[in-house]
């Protein structure tokens, strides 16, 4: 028979042991994230790396083809002119008081058309504009009077020059 010092020795011993202790799940979770992070910078680095490095060579400069083109405005006094000029964009050129005669050669951009504009000024009386293309004359135009205008254009051979250096 149980004696009363059995009874209560039953009692503080469970019959089912507790589980063993877990680690932490915040834990874990900390790591996780600690070494995601760390290989996502890492990542971002080498990234940033690999962009940004200077040994690579820079592309070789793009030939742009041209062709020569002569301006030219004869007349007296001045005038306001404009001309497709040799900038690699193949953007115009403006002088606003040019004294005539005026003359001038220009490589301009074969993928653009070849173009001369005289307007005189208000007490103006004649002056005309020629244009030529790789030494062929290609157009002339007359300005006339007050404020008067003309304007020679000529398209270009917009295939590449054969003779230019590549």
């Amino acid at each position: 028979m149980p004696t009363a010092e059995t009874a209560t020795t039953a009692e503080t011993q469970p019959d089912n042991p507790p589980p063993p202790a877990r680690p932490p799940r915040r834990r874990l979770t900390i790591a996780v994230a600690v070494a995601l992070s760390a290989a996502a910078a890492a990542a971002a680095a080498l990234l940033a790396y690999a962009t940004t490095r200077d040994d690579d060579p820079a592309p070789p400069e793009r030939h742009v083809p041209t062709a020569a083109v002569t301006y030219t405005v004869q007349g007296s006094g001045n005038a306001h002119v404009t001309y497709l000029g040799n900038s690699p964009k193949g953007t115009a050129t403006t002088l606003p008081d040019a004294e005539l005669p005026w003359t001038t050669t220009v490589d301009v951009p074969r993928r653009k058309d070849a173009t001369l504009t005289v307007v005189l000024p208000a007490d103006g009386t004649r002056a005309t504009c020629t244009l030529a293309v790789a030494g062929q004359h290609r157009q002339r135009a007359t300005a006339t009077g007050p404020h008067g205008r003309a304007t020679c254009t000529a398209e270009l051979d917009h295939r590449p020059n054969r003779d230019a250096p590549r």
